[in-house]
């Protein structure tokens, strides 16, 4: 609790030594930040009836973090479970995630899943190629189908600057070294970017070392009719090993590992004709991947999306579109077998503004599955504008998750008589901005799921179970969220969660304080995060409690000579000794000791 008063003293005196005039003479003006997640399309802020967080390029490029999922743990209503700086780093929105199948992870728009599992691996990115993070707290299945059921976390890669080139290297604790590079170049209406990166650890318990490759390339071209074309092309191969866990005995040894190769395709068109917007995008996804246990399988996943919108009269915008996805997998080492399954659906919004303090907005999906039945899907939103800088919103809507491969076919624990998870969520905010950008942002939430797709044990084995919809689940919660944004020298961001899950408390928090400051000035920048958790247990009905604990990150970077930068960071300052509760596959389920005090240095040059 002391370090938890320690961050909001600490972001008020930053305040008051980074502020060069009272509040009284700063000038009062509205920042209509642009987002493009919750509608598919960019969209002002205060024009959104769902809750959403973003993370810029200026807060990226003082990060600590190794993922973009590891950075937007520190939103409001966003947890991570790792099991160290490296490696996977999955998200739960609002209580909901399991490994990305409950919580939509996309990048660019585009979902990035496993066929097989229909899992994120979430290290197969990195922040190097980031642009911006937009997450969206609540159900998104109208846009976004199956999954988004907790909400939607968007990685948006960096697009085109102006010719250039960038590298950065770092060395740290642990023996960790990062290099990472990217060229950009373009003439009239053609434009490219290139970026490379390369990271190793030993990791900071025994068998815990990592070792990634990634390279992202992107090109664009517009037409002399205005008509824009995007292409994008990613591979990553990484190979990452897995400690024992916090619970275990410290004679154990471990010899858990995983190797993953997986890549991306991804063509957009997207442009105006007759005063309607279209995107029109056609995406693979593919991967090969090896476990220690003997799993070695490959997969793909061909989709396209289809995204119209239009304003027929002056007020009333209405978006349609359609998408599919066809998941393909096979099993390379014992019977090799193979799976399939695909999905689409066809979703419709509308959007009406009356006089100017009043937005409603409505939209459905209709989805069909190759296995599970039909889901029609519904949400509704409201704003109200009662002055101007105050925005009260409203919605509820529905959201699904079909059953996978994984549950279908692949196991003898599979069920092909599965149906769709749903759930349905009622949210109430309010928006009030003030001086200099700022904003306090509340959110109070209902969730109900049912049909949840759990292992049940068999009255008749073998097996012993196998899977069947007969989970459910009511949270309750809220989020407070301070933001700060002052003559653009000083950033910060305050926020607390409030979670009640009910009896499912495994894995988690009840509550949780994040802290973001950033200052910059003419020299350098620096900034600083922190996190409190509490009320946090390892298993479900609140049994096998798990300590509290809180961590202080601080980075720092100056600028000596044009175009050179050093930068330096310590992660977890304190020191503190804790342990987080990660939801692996294959059984490897439990506690897991997180990194102690970890420091870091190196430089940056941009040409």
């Amino acid at each position: 609790m002391l370090q938890a008063i320690f961050y909001c003293a600490l972001l008020t005196i930053s305040a008051n030594e980074a502020t060069p005039a009272p509040a009284d003479s700063l000038p009062w003006y509205t920042c209509q930040e642009i987002v493009v997640t919750a509608k598919r399309v960019p969209s002002k802020l205060e024009q959104l009836a769902f809750s959403v967080s973003v993370i810029d390029r200026s807060e990226i490029d003082l990060a600590l973090s190794n993922s973009p999922t590891d950075l937007a743990g520190t939103l409001p209503g966003v947890f991570v479970q790792k099991t160290g700086s490296f490696g996977r780093s999955d998200v739960s929105i609002r209580g909901l995630g399991s490994r990305g199948r409950r919580a939509v992870v996309l990048i660019d728009g585009r979902p990035e899943r496993m066929a097989l599992f229909d899992c994120t691996v979430t290290h197969t990115f990195q922040l190097h190629d980031v642009e911006r993070i937009e997450v969206v707290r609540g159900p998104a299945s109208v846009l976004y189908g199956s999954g988004a059921m907790g909400g939607v976390l968007n990685v948006i890669p960096r697009q085109y600057q102006g010719n250039g080139l960038s590298l950065r290297t770092s060395y740290g604790s642990y023996g960790t070294v990062n290099a990472t590079g990217r060229a950009e170049a373009g003439s009239g209406p053609i434009e490219g970017a290139l970026s490379l990166d390369y990271r190793t650890s030993d990791g900071h318990l025994a068998n815990s070392a990592f070792e990634g490759f990634d390279a992202a390339a992107r090109a664009g071209f517009t037409t002399t009719g205005g008509m824009e074309l995007r292409f994008a092309a990613k591979y990553f191969d990484g190979y990452k090993e897995e400690p024992i866990r916090f619970t275990d005995s410290p004679d154990e040894i471990s010899d858990t590992w995983n190797n993953y190769r997986r890549g991306s395709l991804d063509l957009l068109a997207a442009g105006e004709t007759r005063g309607a917007g279209y995107q029109i995008r056609y995406y693979r996804s593919f991967g090969e991947h090896e476990f220690s246990d003997g799993w070695h399988s490959k997969d793909a996943t061909d989709g396209a999306i289809l995204h119209v919108t239009g304003q027929p009269i002056p007020r009333l915008e209405i978006a349609g579109g359609a998408d599919g996805r066809l998941q393909r997998g096979e099993q390379l080492e014992g019977e090799q077998e193979k799976w399939d399954k695909w999905e689409g659906g066809v979703y419709c919004t509308m959007e009406y503004s009356a006089a100017d303090r009043f937005i409603f907005s409505g939209g459905a999906r209709y989805n069909h599955d190759k296995y599970a039945d039909g889901e029609l899907c519904p949400a509704f939103g409201l704003i109200v504008v009662p002055r101007d800088g105050t925005t009260i919103r409203a919605n509820a809507a529905r959201a699904f998750r079909t059953p996978q491969l994984n549950e279908l076919f692949m196991f003898p624990s599979s069920n092909e008589n599965l149906n769709a998870e749903t759930a349905w969520s009622y949210e109430l905010g309010l928006r009030q901005r003030f001086w200099g950008g700022s904003s306090i942002d509340l959110a109070g939430f209902v969730m109900k799921g049912e049909d949840l797709i759990e292992t049940v044990p068999n009255s008749t084995p073998p097996p012993l179970f196998y899977f069947e919809n007969a989970g459910s689940f009511e949270f309750m919660g809220g989020e407070a969220v301070l933001n700060l944004d002052i003559h653009d020298c000083l950033k910060g961001r305050l926020s607390y969660t409030y979670l009640n899950p009910g009896e499912w408390t495994k894995g988690r928090p009840g509550g949780a304080i994040d802290l973001t400051v950033i200052v910059t000035t003419d020299n350098g920048s620096f900034r600083l995060t922190g996190k409190r958790v509490d009320d946090y247990y390892a298993s479900n009905d609140h049994l096998d409690p798990i300590d509290s604990y809180n961590t202080i990150d601080f980075y720092a970077e100056t600028k000596r000579i044009k175009g050179l930068i050093l930068f330096a960071g310590v992660e977890n300052l304190f020191d503190e000794r804790y342990a987080l509760f990660v939801d692996l596959p294959g059984g490897e389920a439990g506690l897991y000791e997180m990194p102690g005090r970890t420091v870091f240095g190196g430089l940056k040059f941009v040409l």
